[in-house]
C-alpha cells in the first residue's frame, strides 16, 4: 500500500495526537518502521525515546564481575590447628632416574572389542623392540614379496 496525500494527511493528524508508532502503522496499515521513516522523510517533529535512560550509565566491569561470597575458612582453620598439633612432614620430590629403561609391558595385540567385557591385550612377552609378542609379529609385519607370492600361489590354486 503506498503512500498518499490521504495516508500523510491521516499520519499528521494522528503523530500529533502522541499515538505510538506502532498503533499509527496498525490503523493505516503500515509497520511501525515505515510510519517512522515516512515521518522522518516529510518533517514532522521529533520525539523522545521510549527507551528510559539513567542519568549515570552503569560500569560494565562491575556488572559482569562474579560476586563472590565471603567465607570464613580461615577462623576455622585456627580452630582446628590449636586442637590437633599435626607432625611437620618435609616435603621431598620423587626423583626419575631418566637413564635407565622402563620395564617393558607384555605383548599389545588386542584380543576382541574394546567394547566388550572381556576385551584385553595378549600380554606374552615382547618380541625385540616391538609391541608384540612372536607370534603377533608375524601377523602384523609381513614381507611384502613374500605376501604377493602368497597371493599368487592361491591364485593359481582356483
Amino acid at each position: 500500500m503506498p503512500w498518499d496525500e490521504a495516508n500523510v494527511a491521516r499520519l499528521k493528524e494522528l503523530w500529533d495526537q502522541g499515538l505510538p508508532t506502532a498503533q499509527i502503522g496498525k490503523l493505516l496499515g503500515f509497520t511501525k518502521n515505515a510510519v517512522v521513516g515516512k515521518a522522518h522523510r516529510i518533517g514532522l517533529e521529533r520525539r523522545p525515546s521510549p527507551i528510559r535512560r539513567t542519568a549515570v550509565k552503569p560500569d560494565r566491569k562491575k556488572a559482569r564481575s562474579p560476586i563472590v561470597p565471603k567465607l570464613n575458612f580461615e577462623a576455622i582453620k585456627e580452630e582446628v590447628e590449636e586442637e590437633v598439633p599435626k607432625p611437620q612432614q618435609i616435603f621431598q620430590p620423587v626423583v626419575k632416574n631418566l637413564f635407565t629403561k622402563h620395564t617393558k609391558r607384555g605383548c599389545e595385540w588386542p584380543e576382541g572389542h574394546p567394547e566388550e567385557i572381556d576385551f584385553k591385550f595378549c600380554g606374552k612377552d615382547r618380541f625385540e623392540d616391538k609391541p608384540y609378542c612372536l607370534d603377533h609379529c608375524a601377523v602384523a609385519y609381513v614381507i611384502p614379496e613374500k605376501e604377493e607370492v602368497e597371493k599368487q600361489n592361491v591364485i593359481q590354486r582356483i
